[in-house]
């Protein structure tokens, strides 16, 4: 008796593995759909949950509105910074070069209220100031407030003309004295509205101007320091 023989045509044999896998590749990509839609769901709810927050300066600025932000929880926007420049602050348009930073300290409803903890003018600024023929003296000290908080304080002075090591010396002396005495009788609170705004730098030029006639002077940047 002849042995029955099947014959299998290799192009179903490709066909029916390709259908395989494009049903395998199908699964694949309703499973991937399925997950990202979970996700977004997941995400849109989340959003849903967060309220809007308007960061107000401390009283020293007005408590002006600094900006707003986002959050789950009040008690998540504590420690937040926000950085915002002299002339969106004040209004000013000649402190424009000029950044302040603010963190938060406490919620109220939709209110977080921050205090100033520093500011800085970009060393960009500076290098368009000091031309040649002058001298920048530096100076970065930490002061003391009239309630035992550090500062640390970066300032520039910019001569009118070159000026001797000797002379440069006593500059810096002289400036950080005085910086030092308006400082100790600040509050801290108070430190950063006279540094950016106030006349600590019309203090201390009386005091330096005898050396060397004094182009500029800038207190660049500013930190609050962390208690011990």
């Amino acid at each position: 008796m002849a042995q029955k023989i099947e014959v299998v045509n290799p192009l179903d044999v490709m066909g029916g593995a390709e259908a395989k896998k494009g049903a395998k590749d199908a699964k694949e990509k309703a499973e991937a759909k399925s997950a990202a839609a979970k996700a977004k769901k997941k995400g849109t709810d989340k959003w849903k949950k967060k309220v809007w927050y308007t960061i107000h300066a401390p009283e020293e600025f007005e408590r002006r509105p600094l900006g707003e932000t986002v959050a789950e929880k009040p008690e998540s926007l504590v420690g937040r910074t926000i950085t915002i420049t002299g002339r969106e602050l004040a209004n000013q348009p000649k402190k424009s070069h000029i950044h302040l930073r603010f963190r938060v300290m406490e919620v109220s409803g939709n209110k977080a209220h921050a205090e100033a903890v520093g500011h800085e003018i970009k060393d960009g600024y500076m290098r368009r100031v000091v031309r040649r023929r002058a001298s920048k003296i530096l100076s970065v000290r930490n002061y003391t407030t009239k309630d035992q908080k550090a500062f640390k304080v970066k300032a520039v002075i910019v001569t009118e003309r070159k000026a001797s090591r000797t002379k440069m010396r006593d500059i810096r002396k002289k400036s950080e004295e005085t910086m030092a005495k308006v400082i100790s009788e600040l509050d801290s609170k108070k430190v950063i509205d006279e540094l950016v705004f106030g006349t600590i730098t019309n203090k201390i030029y009386p005091e330096i101007k005898r050396a060397v006639p004094i182009k500029r002077i800038e207190i660049t940047r500013s930190e609050l320091l962390a208690s011990k």
